[in-house]
């Protein structure tokens, strides 16, 4: 007798991407990473497919309303019942003696510890700041032509709250694991936040051959804040948002290794006890890795964004833009 919860349990386990390319779906390489499969149909759906820790796999449609399981996904491409589904995914789980030929994918979904698919889903639906994000500029000081810059594209979005977003990657072919949130009003009240479900690692600009200095700071407010006081020439921009991890260390390490021969570190956390910690424990981090370090911390106590504050209130920043 088929116990048919654990028959349904064992069909979530099978390989969610290799079941959509047999059914005509093809991996879109560029916008997967290794806890991610994006996979395109000629129709226009968009998978995201990933796997929890146990190694269950589920997906969303970007370009449609389902989401779920590969039990989900049988119903919406065939509309079936669930006797139906379990029909057409009996040849998949090898409990029938001939399986349907299945094309062959570069790598498989490597289980998740963060919630992979609700982490892209959410990034996905945010809008690009091209014209900057309000709270950045009008109470933040951050220039609009900073945010702007194309070492920044795609790199701050906005989320359907109206907050700014700024995304976490992980080591490797980690891809985006997690975005830092942050938003604000005139009467001074803020919010800071980081995605549900999402795993801290590394923000980061977009890296040029030039670049000459990988500019660690605590948040992405600081990192833009020191671009519009110091500007962008010849430097690499990352933030922690706030204390490292192992898991942030191992992407200091890596994001450092990456840097062109002849570049350096320059630690700009903030002027303060946690501050001065932080930089500890970076360069506690980057210790194997053979590259000058220093530390560039604002002149007074605070952090990058009251010095750009300060200077904006004085009457203006010195900006160079490379």
């Amino acid at each position: 007798m088929i116990d048919r919860k654990a028959e349904l349990d064992q069909f979530k386990r099978i390989n969610l991407a290799e079941y959509s390319a047999s059914r005509g779906f093809v991996m879109d390489r560029r916008a997967s990473s290794r806890h991610s499969m994006v996979m395109r149909h000629p129709r226009g759906d968009k998978l995201i497919i990933s796997r929890d820790a146990s190694g269950l796999y589920y997906y969303f449609n970007a370009k449609g309303s389902d989401s779920g399981t590969i039990i989900d996904l049988v119903g919406s491409l065939d509309g079936s019942n669930l006797g139906e589904i379990r029909k057409t995914l009996r040849a998949y789980d090898g409990s029938q003696l001939s399986n349907p030929p299945t094309p062959t994918l570069p790598f498989v979904v490597e289980p998740a510890t963060h919630d992979a698919v609700g982490v892209l889903k959410a990034w996905m639906e945010m809008k690009d700041a091209t014209a900057g994000h309000s709270y950045l500029t009008e109470h933040r000081g951050i220039s609009a032509e900073v945010q702007a810059h194309p070492i920044f594209l795609g790199r701050i979005r906005i989320d359907r709250r109206g907050n700014a977003a700024f995304p976490h990657y992980g080591p490797g072919k980690t891809g985006l694991c997690g975005f830092e949130l942050k938003n604000g009003n005139a009467n001074g009240t803020t919010f800071t936040g980081f995605s549900p479900g999402g795993l801290k690692a590394l923000h980061c600009s977009r890296p040029r051959d030039t670049d000459r200095e990988a500019v660690i700071c605590e948040t992405a407010i600081d990192m833009l804040s020191l671009a519009t006081l110091e500007g962008t020439e010849g430097r690499r921009f990352f933030s922690t948002a706030g204390q490292i991890s192992p898991l942030q260390a191992e992407c200091l390490r890596s994001a450092a290794n990456r840097m062109p021969r002849g570049s350096r570190v320059v630690i700009a956390t903030d002027n303060d006890d946690g501050g001065i910690a932080l930089a500890s424990k970076i360069e506690e981090a980057l210790r194997p890795v053979d590259i000058p370090i220093v530390r560039h911390m604002p002149p007074t106590s605070g952090d990058w964004n009251d010095v750009l504050l300060q200077k904006r209130d004085c009457g203006g920043t010195e900006i160079r833009f490379g």
